[in-house]
């Protein structure tokens, strides 16, 4: 049976780390400045998916096998930061359209799908939840069920929250290069803070 009290802490974690700045928060908070709050939903629904897929490869064992291998741990963390940064500036030229933008799979599904498996908030944000609150959930078929379909509906609510603050952004600065290019060093900045302290 679902114990309520940690059903309540799990939740006020996840929208603690959910909704703070990250990269997968600062690199949708850009696509909405760049291409508006609809185009980069495509974007948005992969983040979810792909932060399902690192939740359930957490409950059936990647933990463990980083944990046994060190190098593939740091070999994986190096690779992630680089295509985080890579799809970072993929937006550097700014002044695109949703549709050029799509065309070079910058707002694609498959594209926000990779970001969640390669972040290293991520990773920690799973590895809290599966260890320090789903214990406490019940079994191991509730845990299955309640931790990846909790932060997919927070990142739903949140990541779709800090789009709409880049589009509004954007509607404000009147979609300026230099708020653009700011977003764009402010995410690679996050990502290196992230992997440096990852």
């Amino acid at each position: 049976m679902l114990n309520n009290e940690a059903m309540l802490a799990l939740w006020a974690f996840i929208i603690f780390m959910v909704g703070t700045p990250g990269p997968a928060n600062l690199l949708i908070m850009s696509l909405g400045a760049r291409v508006g709050f609809w185009p980069a939903m495509r974007f948005n629904l992969g983040l979810v998916t792909g932060k399902i897929c690192l939740n359930l490869a957490m409950a059936f064992g990647l933990l463990l096998l980083l944990a046994e291998q060190p190098m593939l741990k740091d070999a994986f963390k190096y690779i992630s930061a680089g295509f985080m940064i890579w799809l970072a500036l993929r937006g550097w030229q700014a002044q695109t359209t949703a549709s050029e933008l799509q065309a070079q799979k910058g707002t694609s599904y498959i594209s926000g799908v990779i970001v969640h498996p390669l972040n290293p908030k991520a990773w920690v944000m799973s590895v809290l939840a599966w260890t320090d609150f789903g214990p406490a959930l019940g079994n191991e078929a509730i845990q299955l069920i309640v931790i990846p379909l909790s932060f997919a509906v927070a990142q739903l609510i949140l990541h779709s929250v800090w789009c709409l603050a880049g589009v509004m952004m954007a509607r404000s600065l009147q979609n300026s290069l230099v708020l653009t290019r700011s977003l764009i060093i402010l995410t690679v900045l996050v990502v290196i803070w992230a992997v440096a302290t990852g």
